[in-house]
């Protein structure tokens, strides 16, 4: 191979807004410019007709990171070509259906693509860098070469909200996430429907969300130069999920945006959630519906207890999965 234009590259599904790339990629392309590496990142187009064409001018570069596209095996043989070392980055259960797919016209189909194509991405790759256990578990099926790193957050400017006058008005309630995940919140309004009066409850998406009991919620539109702001603005943050094969991948990265920014996460008891939770510590996890509604009238109704679990949120966020500390991992692993 000629001498390598850059010294890591990575490919990525789709633009800057993914929160994938905003938070798996981006930060270390400018980390990595900062070491004085040569580092750039390239969406890969969706549409087959292009990917030909763009895979064959790729620039070569001595590491390439496929960040989530399941690439067809050919392509996945054209980029092996343009690099010396080729890493696979996953922070989601790329093999399994979103829940919402389930039992959809021809989901069955598509279930057994993407499994077989996340099985061979991982099998001819030198590395996989998976966010969490359960998906270095399903990644070590095919390949022994794993380095786990969780989805880390940039905490110097994920802070809390200086104090204010806490207390005065509803108990503000929030979720921030894609419209795809609207799915999960049903059941979180159905057990906090009683509770309304009490709640302010704050939807921040890309679209509004329009499901079972609409009414309850407020909605302001996804920004990444507001999320902060938006974020700060939540005393408590929700992350509800069923308890199946795609949400035990979930990286649990809405937990962590909440807890750097002060606002106390009730989640469910899924996944990784219980590796990032310290029940009654940091946060709250939700055992069966009725959680919901008893975990958030508890803190709603003690503010002392409040104020100390966002504290210690905040500070489990700063020593466990802060950008700064754990970035020189990636490196290493990468052998840059």
């Amino acid at each position: 191979m000629s001498r390598a234009a850059l010294d890591l590259l990575f490919l990525t599904p789709s633009g800057e807004t993914l929160p994938s790339v905003r938070f798996r990629v981006l930060p270390f392309v400018d980390l990595g410019r900062a070491r004085g590496l040569a580092v750039d990142w390239r969406r890969a187009p969706k549409a087959i007709h292009q990917r030909l064409g763009f895979l064959l001018t790729l620039p070569r570069a001595r590491v390439i990171v496929i960040q989530q596209k399941l690439f067809a095996p050919w392509e996945l043989s054209l980029i092996r070509r343009r690099c010396q070392t080729l890493v696979y980055d996953v922070d989601d259960a790329l093999w399994a259906l979103h829940p919402a797919e389930i039992g959809q016209p021809g989901s069955a189909e598509k279930a057994a693509k993407i499994k077989a194509r996340f099985a061979h991405a991982c099998a001819n790759v030198d590395l996989v860098i998976a966010g969490n256990d359960y998906l270095a578990g399903h990644a070590r099926e095919t390949q022994a070469n794993i380095f786990v790193l969780p989805t880390l957050l940039d905490t110097a400017k994920y802070t809390p909200a200086p104090p204010d006058a806490h207390g005065i008005g509803p108990f503000r309630v929030g979720w921030m996430g894609t419209s795809g995940n609207l799915f999960f919140l049903p059941e979180v309004l159905r057990q906090l429907s009683p509770h309304r009066e009490r709640l302010d409850i704050r939807i921040v998406s890309d679209h509004a969300y329009e499901g079972e009991l609409h009414e309850m919620v407020s909605f302001e539109r996804w920004s990444p130069s507001l999320e902060v702001d938006q974020l700060r603005g939540f005393e408590v943050g929700l992350m509800p999920l069923t308890d199946d094969e795609y949400t035990r991948g979930k990286c649990g990265f809405k937990i962590l945006q909440y807890m750097a920014c002060g606002a106390v996460p009730v989640a469910s008891a899924v996944g990784f959630n219980n590796e990032i939770l310290t029940h009654g510590q940091d946060g709250l996890l939700v055992r069966q519906p009725s959680d919901w509604a008893a975990h958030i009238l508890a803190l709603a109704g003690d503010r002392d207890l409040l104020e100390r679990m966002a504290q210690a949120a905040r500070a489990t966020v700063v020593q466990r999965f802060s950008l700064e500390r754990m970035a020189p991992e990636l490196w290493r692993a990468l052998g840059l």
